[in-house]
């Protein structure tokens, strides 16, 4: 048992055997449905016999519509009509969940009337700071103690055959260092001029591959990264599904990123990252692997986890190449 669970031992009293349907309701970004995987992992293990369907918005059924975990998906849009809402509402009910595990702290579970439910408005313990542990520690009522499941996407044989195929008609060979200079917000994305001085001393000092990635709207950021660097690199962006792109992280000797969907991605499956924050914090947000690095400024203002910038956006611009450079460098060649 984690020795943070000391002190709190309000538990449900739970006939697991009569676990028979169990409900997630997960979020709507990427980067933080993947933060909630672990809870469907958790839940799998501790009722293998149950069925186990995902809630989850547009954006994230490419993460689970392959997942031999998941028995359904309900694609919930928040955008449909009231009417349509009512709809789903009344068919999940026929389905009488036995749990439903609510990440999102919706009205459903209230709706759908489970035996067992997570609280809305649970609190945690001041030392369980990361998103991912949080998640995990709203399962703790119902005697699940673990705070060290982490986060998956399961990669189909299909979607890895396509990723080995595109590495194999862009000629690239190991180190493949994977770029991401994209976030959703402008203020967690690190200096253009930045990245491409990064990517061009990787692909001069360390004949490294250097492959841009990102989401929707970065394709603009990568066009602007790409049009500064002197040597050759290789545009990946819309050129994979959220599955492909996680084989692709898998296959990665490193993945350079902004606080970001795809670092939670290469958090997934197992990949090195090297993350760059500034705005927000890495305590709550951060890579978690072993080998994992952040590079961040320790100002006066920072974390602020504002949505605008008081001081210029000093945070990500005082984060030198050099400093990036270098520690890529150890990280590719195993020095960490």
């Amino acid at each position: 048992m984690d020795t943070r669970f000391r002190g709190y031992d309000m538990i449900m009293m739970i006939d697991k055997t009569q676990i028979k349907r169990i409900l997630v309701i997960t979020l709507s970004n990427i980067g933080d449905i993947i933060l909630t995987t672990p809870v469907i992992r958790a839940l799998s293990k501790e009722f293998p016999a149950s069925r186990i369907d995902v809630m989850v918005g547009p954006n994230g059924r490419d993460i689970f519509d392959k997942d031999p975990r998941i028995f359904k998906l309900v694609i919930y849009d928040k955008h449909v009509s009231i009417a349509e809402k009512r709809r789903l509402q009344l068919k999940l009910k026929k389905l009488r969940y036995d749990l439903v595990a609510d990440l999102r702290n919706t009205v459903f579970p209230l709706l759908l009337a489970p035996k067992y439910r997570t609280n809305p408005i649970q609190s945690f313990p001041k030392e369980i700071t990361h998103k991912r542990e949080r998640h995990l520690y709203r399962l703790f009522p119902f005697g699940i103690r673990s705070l060290s499941e982490k986060s998956y996407i399961h990669i189909t044989k299909e979607d890895e055959d396509y990723v080995d195929d595109l590495i194999k008609k862009n000629s690239l060979k190991d180190p493949i260092v994977v770029v991401n200079p994209g976030a959703k917000s402008h203020l967690k994305r690190w200096t253009i001029e930045g990245f491409a001085e990064v990517c061009d001393r990787l692909i001069g000092e360390c004949a490294a591959g250097i492959v841009f990635v990102g989401i929707g709207s970065d394709k603009e950021t990568v066009l602007s990264v790409a049009g500064k660097m002197k040597n050759k690199c290789h545009n990946f962006v819309d050129k994979t599904n959220i599955r492909q792109l996680a084989s692709l992280l898998k296959r990665s000797s490193l993945l350079i990123t902004n606080d970001s969907a795809p670092m939670h991605l290469g958090c997934a499956v197992g990949a090195k990252v090297l993350a760059i924050f500034g705005p927000t914090n890495p305590r709550k947000y951060g890579p978690t692997g072993e080998f994992d690095a952040v590079i961040n400024k320790k100002l006066f203002c920072s974390p602020c986890e504002v949505a605008a910038c008081k001081y210029d956006h000093e945070c990500m611009k005082l984060v030198s190449a050099d400093e990036v450079l270098d520690r890529a460098r150890m990280m590719i060649e195993g020095y960490e």
